[in-house]
C-alpha cells in the first residue's frame, strides 16, 4: 500500500512536457457561466420553506437530540452502574441454576 502511494505521488508530481507556445489564432475562452444565473448569491428575500425542507430540518434536530440523549445515558450509566467488583461478587454467589445473580432480599424464602 505504501509502495502504491509512493508511485502515485511520483506520477502526480512528474512534470509534463510543454505542448509548445499557444497559437495566436487560439480564441480567448469565454468566462464560465454563473450557476443558476447568480440566484444562489442573491436569495429571494420573500422566499419561504416548503414542507420537505421543514421535515429535513426537523429530522436533523431529532438526530441531534437522539445523539445527546445517547451520550447522557452512557454518562449516567457510568456513574450509577454496578462496579466490576459487585458484578463479580454477584456472579460468584449464585447457588443453583435458574437463580438470578444480584443482591437477595433478606428474610424471603
Amino acid at each position: 500500500m505504501v509502495a502504491a502511494l509512493a508511485v502515485g505521488g511520483l506520477l502526480g508530481s512528474a512534470e509534463l512536457p510543454d505542448p509548445g507556445p499557444a497559437l495566436a489564432a487560439d480564441p480567448v475562452p469565454a468566462p464560465a457561466p454563473v450557476p443558476y444565473g447568480g440566484a444562489l448569491d442573491n436569495p429571494d428575500p420573500g422566499g419561504s420553506f416548503d414542507d420537505s425542507q421543514v421535515l429535513e430540518v426537523a429530522m436533523l434536530g431529532l438526530g441531534a437530540l437522539n445523539g445527546l440523549a445517547f451520550a447522557a445515558v452512557v454518562i449516567v450509566s457510568r456513574f450509577r452502574g454496578s462496579s466490576a467488583a459487585e458484578t463479580r461478587r454477584a456472579l460468584m454467589t449464585r447457588t443453583t441454576a435458574g437463580v438470578p445473580s444480584g443482591p437477595r432480599r433478606r428474610g424471603a424464602h
